[in-house]
């Protein structure tokens, strides 16, 4: 809008002023140029009276001149004496001093173009040589009142005025409607980004809004969106049709190498074992798989958790894990910890912590689970007293499918923490991986508080629908 109102006004400023000021000078110099033609038309009557005496005459004519135009003359002779004439605003003899008389007593002649002028501030004095036999024998002067010409500069400057007040009101009156023609689409395509981008992939765009550049635009969203939602879809289908129709074989398999123990001799008990171990492997990666899939599908909303009954139940259970490993599993908060999320999503991030923290921790050491409010935030902390991660490998643990460098043979899925990030980013929240002080892993999970506000703020924003 300011652009738009913008425009006139410099065109008005560029254009405008300009011709105000040539036009207020071209009426100045018809003025000039009138009265000088005035001026020569006296100087025969001023040769006359400057030569042969004739006075009469010229104080007739310039009566008459007066009467006719409003203007007043005088007349010099040659030594810048005053003959006749109607008295002007100045003073004969302080008339005779100006510029304009001096330089036409010294014989100067100017012609319309370009003539010598004296502007004082309430009249225009002309001066004109009276020439005789090739002799300068006078001059005639002439000085005109300014009124009128005062009056047609202000009117050439009220209508410059009165167009550039006009242009601008249309401008300023047309402005808004063009600059919101222009850009609702942007805001509706801005909106649908957004949701697009927050998990929300029936977000779209109208195409029959803004100029045709817009909506050829929104025409694009659109067909990009439906392209990236269709394939989002049919990933998702794979994965978990994948992940189903795969089950039920590794169960068959399960069960057919276990209905083999008795016939495996001892000497091959130990590669049925690792087979054994490969198949429950490959079961934990579809049923991580399968978790995944369903924490990325956003399908749920977000409800009130007491974080520290999720923790100190999940821990209760974990404790059956770690105490034959002689590792302490301990919780620390209090108070009311009730964090905006999606209903089970604490579990299985607590869960992905502890299941990291106690295959990394040594026997002997503890894990410590940490509740804490901060900023309208609930974090969630698991700190264990394993070998920790470089920061490199920090970078790169919420990666699907990757594994440190340290974590054994054959244990995990390198699925966890790509879980846990996943169900974060529903519930609005973020993983944070840092070096514990006295050395190990920190991880933490910081998510939304709960507050009493409109069920449509509660959902993540990965399920909340923006309005268009």
């Amino acid at each position: 809008m300011a652009a738009l109102v913008a425009l006139p006004v410099v065109v008005v400023t560029v254009l405008g002023l300009p011709l105000a000021v040539q036009r207020s000078d071209e009426a100045l110099r018809e003025l000039a140029h009138a009265r000088a033609t005035e001026a020569r038309q006296l100087s025969p009557t001023a040769v006359e009276a400057l030569s042969e005496g004739k006075q009469l005459g010229l104080r007739q004519q310039i009566a008459d001149y007066q009467d006719r135009t409003g203007g007043r003359a005088h007349v010099y002779n040659a030594r810048g004496r005053s003959v006749d004439g109607a008295l002007c605003l100045l003073p004969p003899e302080e008339l005779a001093r100006q510029e304009v008389v001096r330089a036409a007593l010294e014989g100067q002649f100017t012609d319309s173009s370009d003539r010598q002028l004296s502007k004082l501030a309430e009249e225009l004095i002309v001066a004109v040589p009276v020439i005789h036999q090739g002799m300068l024998i006078g001059v005639v002067v002439v000085c005109s009142a300014l009124d009128d010409l005062e009056l047609k500069q202000w009117t050439t400057w009220a209508v410059v005025a009165v167009i550039g007040a006009l242009a601008l009101a249309t401008s300023g009156f047309l402005a808004e409607p063009l600059a919101r023609w222009i850009l609702r689409p942007v805001r509706y395509l801005e909106a649908a980004a957004r949701r697009f981008a927050s998990g929300d992939h029936t977000a779209r765009v109208p195409v029959h809004l803004g100029p045709p550049d817009l909506r050829v635009l929104a025409e694009t969203f659109n067909h990009l969106a439906e392209q990236v939602q269709h394939q989002v879809t049919v990933q998702k289908s794979f994965v978990s049709d994948a992940s189903h129709q795969l089950r039920s074989p590794l169960v068959a398999l399960r069960l057919r190498l276990e209905n083999l123990e008795p016939h495996i001799e001892e000497c091959g008990s130990r590669g049925l074992e690792q087979a054994l171990g490969e198949v429950d492997r490959m079961t934990g990666i579809l049923n991580a798989l399968l978790l995944l899939a369903r924490a990325e599908s956003g399908t749920q909303a977000a409800e009130s958790v007491d974080v520290l009954a999720v923790a100190e139940e999940r821990v209760a259970s974990w404790r059956l894990v770690a105490e034959p490993r002689g590792i302490a599993v301990t919780v620390e908060g209090e108070g009311d910890l009730v964090a905006s999320a999606v209903g089970g999503t604490v579990d299985q991030i607590l869960d992905v912590f502890l299941d990291n923290a106690l295959r990394a921790a040594p026997a002997g050491t503890a894990v410590r689970i940490r509740l804490a409010e901060d900023a309208a935030m609930v974090a969630v902390q698991c700190i264990d007293a394993g070998p920790g991660m470089s920061p490199a490998e920090r970078a790169r643990a919420c990666d699907r499918f990757w594994r440190g460098a340290k974590t054994a043979t054959g244990e995990g899925t390198g699925l966890g923490l790509a879980i846990a990030a996943s169900l974060a980013r529903v519930n609005d929240g973020h993983v944070l991986l840092q070096e514990a002080s006295g050395g190990g892993l920190h991880a933490e999970i910081r998510l939304p508080a709960w507050t009493p506000r409109h069920s449509e703020h509660h959902a993540p924003a990965a399920l909340r629908k923006h309005p268009g």
